[in-house]
């Protein structure tokens, strides 16, 4: 079923009236469905098409600069977000070229992501059924990113729900937005409900494996969550309106979508995404003493789960940790979280080997992994776990398995409580004694960042607080 959301109606023709009794039925049912799905009304297929490899060539789509010569400072935000360059980033090079396409050449199950990865982080090159797209620097420069015309040109999603790149594209000179009184020169534009809902988002950023479980789920955690219900969309945070003009012929308008795109690649974005407070349950302590710490972390702002996305490989951290009088500085460690336990660390910090699979994907023999999280041991992590066929920790979303194995992460405008116990050390100084909570986020572990070469990955503040306490 094509879900199209337009402000066109369509009339119904050539329906028999075989009494009036009939049709005044088929009308309350018309009627029902309008008001049980308000944003979707089935249209056929000469609306549009489901986007289908090699369905429509480079040229049925205007390049992104031709754009710019209308929508200049829209263009300038836009080509510097992750949306422009969802192909030829570092990690999206890497990922797909070093591990998943040979992943593709040797295991029958996942061979359909070689096109999947391609279908939503080069589009184009997709419909164009330029598959696999030759690297970056080397492809066509439509095939870099998402493209505007790409997302102006959808204009709903096939089946129930938005997931896997389901999208339906309409390449022409009709362009599809949100306003209802556009009269742009360069091309026709035409009103779309769709186009102002989070639906139009989820098409790409959610996802299943080829093993069927749920490897991104961005737009159901939305859904289900407080800004879902609150009919908060993706496009309320991450297109923020302000006054200004769309085009330099339109007129100007106090909430022009604001097209940032901002997410983990921006640090600005990050810091401060969450919120974090040391409660420690003494004020005065000597050595020797067992001090109970309650730290409570925050997601305040995120509308989705903490990280979100390609969670596999999305860090983020809790590193605790006391400073005395001398400035000596003690990592206070955190304890398994409930589900957990020292064999698997899903919730700490560890650096034992792992992501053995890819030494397969990239033809390493005798490869025995790497470190796993490529940071201090024993920081509180707060991530979603993937496992491959062979119950084995995986980085390889097109390789998951099982996704349902354990999940701590931070659930939008929820409190998070971590509890610590730290025996104090009978060194340690007297005077005053500074408990130090740091939350950190990094895109890519180190260890898989070096196994593949693509240089260093920084690590971004998200939130800090400190207290101070005295020893006696």
């Amino acid at each position: 079923m094509q879900r199209i959301v337009t402000s066109s109606y369509r009339q119904i023709t050539n329906v028999p009236i075989l009494n009036l009794v009939l049709l005044r039925t088929f009308a309350c049912i018309v009627i029902t469905l309008s008001v049980l799905y308000p944003a979707y009304g089935n249209q056929n297929k000469a609306e549009g098409s489901k986007a289908e490899k090699g369905s429509h060539p480079y040229k049925s789509f205007e390049s992104s600069e031709t754009c710019a010569a209308c929508h200049g400072e829209i263009y300038n935000q836009y080509q510097k977000s992750a949306m422009a360059k969802s192909q030829i980033l570092p990690w999206d090079q890497a990922e797909y070229f070093k591990l998943a396409l040979p992943h593709t050449r040797l295991e029958k199950k996942v061979a359909p992501v070689e096109a999947g990865c391609i279908n939503c982080h080069a589009p184009l090159a997709f419909l164009a059924g330029d598959i696999p797209p030759p690297p970056a620097g080397k492809a066509n420069p439509k095939a870099d990113g998402v493209t505007c015309d790409l997302c102006h040109t959808i204009i709903g999603f096939e089946g129930e729900a938005p997931v896997n790149g389901n999208f339906i594209v309409k390449p022409g000179n009709v362009k599809y937005g949100a306003r209802k009184d556009s009269k742009p020169k360069f091309h026709e534009s035409q009103y779309s409900d769709f186009f102002k809902s989070s639906e139009l988002c989820g098409t790409c950023h959610d996802e299943t494996s080829p093993y069927g479980a749920w490897v991104k789920e961005t737009y159901r955690e939305w859904k289900n969550g407080p800004y879902g219900k609150a009919n908060l969309t993706c496009m309320n945070c991450h297109e923020p309106p302000a006054r200004g003009k769309a085009a330099i012929m339109g007129e100007e308008r106090r909430d022009v979508k604001q097209h940032l795109f901002l997410g983990s690649y921006s640090e600005s974005w990050m810091n401060g995404a969450a919120v974090v407070t040391v409660y420690p349950g003494k004020q005065n302590i000597v050595a020797g003493d067992t001090l109970k710490i309650q730290v409570v972390v925050t997601n305040h702002r995120a509308g989705h789960m903490f990280p979100t996305g390609s969670t596999e490989e999305r860090q983020l951290w809790l590193h605790l940790e006391a400073k005395d009088s001398n400035g000596k500085v003690y990592h206070i460690k955190a304890h398994y979280a409930p589900g957990d336990n020292p064999e698997k660390s899903y919730s700490v910090s560890t650096n034992k080997l792992a992501y053995k699979d890819l030494g397969v994907m990239m033809g390493i023999r005798d490869f025995q992994g790497i470190a796993r999280d490529a940071l201090p041991e024993g920081n509180r992590l707060f991530r979603k776990v993937f496992l491959n066929p062979y119950d084995e920790e995986t980085i390889a979303q097109w390789y998951a398995a099982n996704t349902d194995v354990f999940d701590n992460r931070l659930s939008p405008l929820a409190a998070h409580v971590e509890n610590y116990e730290w025996k104090i050390p009978d060194d340690i100084a007297k005077g005053k004694l500074i408990i130090i909570a740091d939350l950190n986020y990094r895109r890519l572990p180190q260890s898989v960042a070096d196994l593949v070469e693509i240089g260093k990955v920084p690590i971004l503040d998200i939130a800090e607080n400190q207290i101070t306490i005295e020893v006696k």
